[in-house]
C-alpha cells in the first residue's frame, strides 16, 4: 500500500509540471503580409474604379494607381522603393524589357523608366489612353490603346513602326482590351465590334478575321487569347468560349460556356470561371471533367497557385479551390463594398498579389 501511495504522488508531481497545450491552428491558405490603400481622394459623385492589375519583377512589385502615381515595393516588406507622379491615371499594368518598365495612362502618353531607380528613359504621346499592358517581343513594345487601336514601337527609341486602327461603332463596346498573342508571325488580338483578328508581325497587316459573337452590343472579344492543342482560345463574355485556327481563323470548337475570367490552361485542361460562378475544368476536346458552384455572382479570375485554384469574384472575395475536388478551402474577403478583380490575379512561386477595384493592393505570401 505504501509503494502505491509513492507511485500515485510520483505520477501527480510529475503531471503537476506539465503545462497544458493548445490545439495547434491550421495555417490558412490566405497569408496577407501587406496591403496598401491607393485610392484617390473622394469627389461627390465620382467613385474611381481600379481596373488595373500589379506585376512582381525581382522582388519588386510595380502598380499604377488612378492618382497617377505609378509605385514600386519591395515584395516582402512593402516598403516603398521609389515613386513617379505621372500626372495621369495609370490603368494598365506594366511591362519589363532589358532593366526597363514600361507603361502608359489614361491621356494616352506612354513611359519607359528603369526597373530599380525609375529613372525616366523616354515619354511619348500616343493619343488614346492606354488600359492594357503592352507586349515585348522580339525587341518591339506592341501597345492596345483604347481607341481600337495597335501601336508597335521600337523598344529602345520610342519610334513608331506601324499603327493598326479599327473602326467600332462606340454603342457597341464596353471598351476593355485584350493583350496581343504573338504567335509566329502574327499578333492575334480580340476586337470590341465581336471579331478575333491576326495581323502581320512586320507590317501590321490585317491577315484574317472571325467573328466570334452576334449580340447587337457588348460584343468585346476581350479574353485573352492563348495557344492550346495547336489552336488558338479566345471569346467574349457575351458569347461563348472558342478555339480557332490560327492559320485562317475558322472555329474548330464551341466549348459552350460563357466567361469573364481569361482562360487558364493546365496541362491539357482548361480552368474557366464562368459568369454563373461556377469552376469548370475541361479538356480540350470541350468536354466538361468537373464544375462547381462556388459564387453567386459571376468569376472574374482564375490563377493557379500553391497547387491550388485561386478564384476571384465580383461579390468581393478570392477563394482557393481545391483543384481535385473543387472544394473551397479558404476564403478572402477584400472587405469594402462593390470591391471585385477586374484584371489579373499575379503569381511567383513564393507571392500572389492583386488589385481590387477599390484601388487596394494585397499582397499575400507562400
Amino acid at each position: 500500500m505504501k509503494y502505491c501511495l509513492l507511485g500515485v504522488l510520483l505520477v501527480l508531481t510529475g503531471c503537476a509540471g506539465l503545462k497544458p497545450q493548445a490545439p495547434k491552428k491550421e495555417k490558412n491558405f490566405f497569408n496577407n503580409i501587406w496591403s496598401k490603400n491607393l485610392d484617390a481622394a473622394y469627389v461627390s459623385g465620382n467613385l474611381p474604379i481600379g481596373l488595373g492589375a500589379p506585376r512582381i519583377f525581382n522582388d519588386i512589385v510595380y502598380m499604377g494607381s488612378v492618382n497617377g502615381v505609378m509605385s514600386a515595393y519591395d515584395v516582402e516588406s512593402g516598403r516603398l522603393l521609389w515613386a513617379m507622379n505621372e500626372k495621369t491615371p495609370l490603368g494598365g499594368p506594366v511591362e519589363f524589357f532589358n532593366e526597363h518598365v514600361a507603361y502608359g495612362g489614361l491621356n494616352g502618353r506612354f513611359f519607359v523608366r528603369h526597373y530599380l531607380s525609375g529613372k525616366l528613359k523616354y515619354a511619348i504621346d500616343l493619343a488614346a489612353p492606354i488600359e492594357s499592358a503592352p507586349v515585348f517581343h522580339g525587341g518591339r513594345l506592341f501597345i492596345y490603346l483604347r481607341g481600337h487601336q495597335i501601336v508597335q514601337l521600337d523598344a529602345e527609341t520610342g519610334k513608331m513602326i506601324w499603327v493598326y486602327k479599327r473602326a467600332v461603332p462606340v454603342t457597341t463596346t464596353l471598351q476593355r482590351t485584350t493583350r496581343p498573342l504573338i504567335l509566329g508571325n502574327k499578333v492575334v488580338l480580340g476586337f470590341a465590334d465581336g471579331f478575333l483578328g491576326a495581323l502581320s508581325l512586320d507590317e501590321g497587316l490585317l491577315l484574317w478575321e472571325t467573328k466570334l459573337v452576334d449580340n447587337s452590343k457588348f460584343v468585346d472579344v476581350d479574353l485573352n487569347p492563348i495557344i492550346a492543342g495547336g489552336m488558338i482560345i479566345s471569346g467574349s463574355p457575351s458569347g461563348e468560349l472558342k478555339a480557332i485556327n490560327p492559320e485562317n481563323g475558322a472555329i474548330a470548337r464551341d466549348f459552350g460556356v460563357s466567361v469573364m475570367a481569361h482562360p487558364l490552361l493546365k496541362g491539357e485542361q482548361l480552368i474557366l470561371g464562368s459568369n454563373d460562378g461556377e469552376v469548370v475544368i475541361m479538356g480540350l476536346d470541350a468536354k466538361i471533367l468537373k464544375s462547381a458552384k462556388i459564387s453567386k455572382q459571376a468569376i472574374s479570375a482564375v490563377t493557379w497557385w500553391k497547387d491550388m485554384l485561386v478564384v476571384a469574384s465580383f461579390d468581393g472575395k478570392i477563394q482557393a479551390v481545391d483543384p481535385l475536388t473543387l472544394k473551397v478551402v479558404d476564403t478572402f474577403n477584400l472587405g469594402y463594398d462593390f470591391s471585385a478583380v477586374f484584371s489579373d490575379l499575379v503569381t511567383t512561386e513564393d507571392f500572389m498579389a492583386l488589385y481590387s477595384s477599390r484601388n487596394h493592393l494585397y499582397l499575400f505570401a507562400k
